[in-house]
């Protein structure tokens, strides 16, 4: 599904609703106006094959349109990213391994792994994807029962012991720590709150073609060698 900001534009954003608050924070603190953004359903990262051919065809409806630049507000997402390419316009997407990663680089990127072992990562976002801990605890009470269906649950998190809260002061963060303490209530997990960045978001869209950022010409492909660091 997509939802689009202008009827044409030469540059179109084709972004995850997953990070709708950090693109639309840029957009109006940056007074954005030359761009049309085209959300497409949160939920893709977690089939790669699927977001590759769905995005692709995205990609090709934005150059149909007249785009002379597609963003896409995507990182490599499982090498889904793989292959992405454009026949006439220029091509350009954060070079991270993900969103997440995106976040939690607050400096200069020197890595190209942020994440923590033993920690799930939540922003707002995240409280309303499929795969949500709630979402999925639900799921499991509904199909084994309460008790069965939280330990079956902790099981299958038993190498994770932290709730942990970007905060990117895109949102809103009370209801996100009602939502991790419940979290950390129901799955025997600590909440953890780690400061994180909107700082890629904001070079995507304003135009900034640093390190951070991969720019692929017309008719060449996003590799996955594109994303190893660069100095």
């Amino acid at each position: 599904m997509t939802q689009d900001r202008k009827d044409s534009c030469s540059r179109i954003l084709i972004a995850c609703s997953m990070i709708e608050d950090e693109l639309l924070e840029v957009v109006d603190r940056c007074r954005i106006e030359d761009l049309e953004i085209r959300w497409m359903e949160r939920g893709h990262h977690s089939d790669p094959e699927k977001l590759h051919q769905v995005i692709q065809q995205e990609i090709d409806r934005a150059e149909a349109d007249g785009a002379e630049e597609v963003l896409l507000a995507y990182g490599l997402c499982g090498n889904g990213a793989v292959g992405w390419r454009t026949k006439k316009a220029v091509l350009v997407m954060p070079r991270f391994d993900d969103c997440v990663n995106m976040m939690l680089c607050t400096g200069c990127r020197d890595r190209r792994n942020y994440l923590e072992a033993g920690q799930m990562y939540l922003t707002r976002g995240w409280m309303h994807d499929e795969g949500a801990l709630l979402g999925m605890l639900d799921d499991f009470k509904k199909r084994y029962g309460e008790r069965k269906g939280r330990k079956a649950m902790k099981l299958m998190l038993d190498s994770y012991d932290k709730v942990t809260i970007i905060e990117t002061g895109c949102f809103d963060p009370v209801p996100v720590r009602a939502y991790a303490d419940r979290c950390a209530e129901e799955l025997d997990l600590t909440v953890r709150v780690v400061p994180g960045s909107n700082r890629i978001m904001e070079k995507l869209l304003t135009g900034v073609r640093d390190a951070d950022i991969l720019v692929c010409t017309p008719g060449n492909p996003v590799r996955e060698e594109d994303f190893d660091v660069r100095f």
